[in-house]
């Protein structure tokens, strides 16, 4: 292939083109990739790919896979926009509720997968790198919107630009997302933009909620205890170096391995969780107070067994300098 493609660049010209853009991207195939041998992490994505072109984007005028996901593109036209903008949507939030099931029925595939898919979808005009008849790559705006828009699309769901066009969708079908007003890096970091977000699934960073290049979020160095030491915190002080320029936004992330259907510790994949702290000042000292007892009820839910791991990381936001 990348023969056949070396042959072709000579003779590639730009072309413009109204595409609608599909990023996917697996949720916590990294930490899957780190564990898993090499040929089981080439069998799943093998098999994901496969079903998600079959099964859900048959009609993609282009893909390509991006390491841990897949980019699909859907050419348009005045015709068929409403068309391509609502089975976009529609197969994205379908392949989102299916895709912890993807490979169940797939025999080479008998060991623990991510079960989780985050999808960004944007549309607009881009360039597609053509040589005769074939497409060989895409490159524009609405690309990298998608992009952003999937690593929105935390811990799993659909994110699309309010650019698709809300009055094209189908209520059915939009009436399965929220508005929200988001800064994205490197596209809209001091004006928010419109996105929309699948409801029950898309947790939007605070971060995101807010002009991105106002502030530095600083961590402190993360915490690695067990569930057990964490249960005997109660009420809970961390120590900041300086005040934050955020008092209302300081953020608990709570990492710990994730629960399988039979209440084991997975042995690839882990959840984390975000939770607020409560600023305080005390004799000039600058502090985070956590409740730890709502996050203990939330792991013990969870099934978290008391010698399992716990990360803790603290962050917050200074002012940029």
């Amino acid at each position: 292939m990348h023969k056949e493609l070396k042959n072709l660049l000579p003779r590639a010209r730009g072309e413009s083109r109204l595409v609608v853009v599909v990023f996917l991207d697996v949720r916590g195939f990294s930490s899957f990739a780190k564990i898993a041998e090499s040929s089981e992490a080439a069998l799943f994505l093998r098999s994901i790919y496969v079903k998600i072109l079959d099964n859900y984007f048959p009609d993609a005028s282009f893909f390509k896979p991006t390491g841990d996901g897949l980019l699909i593109v859907l050419d348009y036209d005045e015709n068929s926009l409403s068309d391509v903008v609502n089975r976009s949507i529609q197969e994205s939030v379908r392949l989102v509720a299916e895709f912890s099931h993807l490979t169940s029925d797939d025999p080479m595939v008998n060991f623990d997968v991510p079960t989780a898919l985050g999808i960004g979808i944007a549309r607009g005009a881009a360039t597609a790198l053509t040589s005769g008849d074939k497409v060989l790559d895409y490159s524009g705006r609405p690309l990298n919107l998608a992009s952003r828009l999937m690593d929105l699309a935390r811990p799993r769901g659909v994110v699309f630009s309010g650019s698709l066009g809300p009055n094209l969708i189908d209520k059915e079908i939009g009436g399965q997302f929220s508005e929200e007003q988001v800064y994205v890096k490197g596209i809209a970091e001091d004006s928010s933009m419109d996105v929309f977000i699948l409801r029950g699934q898309v947790e939007i960073p605070a971060i995101n909620k807010r002009p991105m290049n106002r502030y530095e979020w600083q961590v402190l160095p993360t915490e690695q205890i067990t569930f057990k030491q964490l249960s005997e915190r109660g009420r809970f002080l961390h120590a900041l170096p300086v005040e934050p320029a955020l008092i209302d936004d300081i953020r608990v992330h709570v990492r710990r391995p994730k629960t399988t259907a039979s209440g084991r510790r997975h042995r690839v994949m882990s959840t984390t969780n975000t939770y607020n702290a409560e600023y305080m000042a005390r004799q000039g000292r600058h502090l985070a107070r956590v409740d730890y007892k709502r996050i203990v009820a939330d792991l013990t839910r969870d099934g978290v067994k008391s010698n399992w791991p716990v990360g803790i990381t603290v962050e917050y936001a200074l002012n940029a300098t």
